[in-house]
């Protein structure tokens, strides 16, 4: 019983904290430095929208005020089914960069993506939200990662906070990410790509099933190809914060139902004899990741077990005991400060988890998408 509970342990914290490790290393054992050079190829950026009409104005002029030249940027919108003013208000802007891709039926957004990149005139396709805005200079730092031949896939980074103010409130989760990410870009490629912020060649996008996750899937369909995905930690937009356990409990179970069947699709990804170093990214950044909840049950369960053992087994389970406390005390409004907030995320984000690996074990796959906002 002490032998499971310590293993778990390590389990629980493994792609947290032992897995982080490993990339403080490799990358000074394996590095594969890319070359970036100043170049102007034509991009289309794609906006996804579902009633979008709160902010789809500001998105437009965003993107209309970027720096790089006007005749090589496409800016198309992709409207699944909205049922509000998102359409009106993009047909209201005269400038020909402006493309309105509207679908009178809501298929999910993968299915529109499907059908309006290969009509897209980039050679670089952008993928962006309604909501994240944009610095000035985002697509010539962007597009100079495509100098090198071997990069199929550039992501960015989202921070939280108002671009006016500089004001960046981006949690402690997200710059975990955004580091873990440049991480193993330094070594292969990253697990994935920040949905609000990623550009691929054209030549390289493939279609996606409809349930698909595309920041997840489209990243795997470059490295298929023989490219490397990788994070530009200089390549980030805006979003302002939106502190709603409920929204966000909502997010990660799609997100997380997604990626899972996704995974199961595409197995030979874990073959380290053909993908190398990635097989053992998207093993342990994502499978034992979302396996955590399940490692802090058995933990708990155990530590229970042993009580009674130990002073020390008191001490463990009292700690738990006290890590719940504070993170349901979050949740229901009783202000915990930084160690509060990220332990009513961490909550939230377990068990979003445990119901996506019901819903997926059902076999249920969230194809629809309701922007969270």
């Amino acid at each position: 019983m002490e032998i499971t509970f310590w293993i778990f342990i390590g389990l629980s914290v493994y792609s947290y904290l032992l897995f982080p490790l490993t990339l403080l290393f490799l990358p000074i054992m394996f590095r594969r430095p890319w070359q970036k050079r100043d170049i102007r190829p034509i991009i289309s950026m794609v906006i996804s929208v579902y009633n979008e009409e709160k902010v789809i104005a500001e998105k437009i002029e965003n993107a209309l005020n970027l720096d790089y030249p006007t005749g090589r940027l496409e800016i198309l919108v992709v409207s699944d089914g909205s049922t509000d003013d998102t359409e009106k208000i993009v047909q209201g802007f005269q400038d020909r960069r402006v493309v309105l891709k509207a679908y009178r039926e809501r298929s999910g957004k993968t299915a529109c993506l499907n059908r309006a990149v290969p009509e897209a005139r980039g050679e670089i396709i952008l993928f962006t939200d309604a909501n994240s805005m944009f610095p000035a200079d985002i697509l010539l730092k962007m597009v100079d990662n495509f100098a090198d031949k071997e990069i199929g896939l550039v992501t960015g980074w989202t921070r939280y906070g108002d671009a006016s103010q500089d004001d960046d409130t981006t949690g402690l989760y997200s710059r975990f990410e955004r580091w873990t990410k440049t991480r193993e870009s330094l070594v292969s490629s990253c697990v994935g790509a920040d949905g609000a912020v990623f550009a691929i060649r054209k030549e390289l996008f493939r279609a996606l099933r409809e349930d698909d996750i595309n920041d997840f899937v489209i990243p795997l369909h470059a490295i298929r190809q023989g490219r490397r995905a990788v994070m530009d930690p200089d390549v980030y937009c805006y979003e302002k914060s939106v502190d709603d356990a409920g929204k966000e409990y909502h997010r990660q179970v799609r997100i997380t139902n997604r990626t899972l069947n996704a995974i199961r699709r595409n197995p030979e990804f874990l073959n380290p004899l053909r993908y190398g170093w990635f097989a053992y990214f998207l093993a342990s950044h994502k499978i034992m990741r979302f396996l955590v909840p399940f490692f802090l049950i058995v933990t708990f369960g155990t530590n229970l077990m042993l009580l009674g053992t130990s002073y020390l087994y008191s001490l463990t389970f009292g700690l738990q005991i006290a890590a719940y406390a504070v993170a349901l005390g979050s949740v229901f409004g009783f202000r915990g400060g930084r160690v509060g907030e990220i332990a009513k995320f961490f909550m939230v984000t377990m068990l979003a988890q445990l119901t996506a690996w019901f819903r997926t074990l059902a076999g249920i796959s969230d194809t629809m998408w309701m922007p969270q906002r």
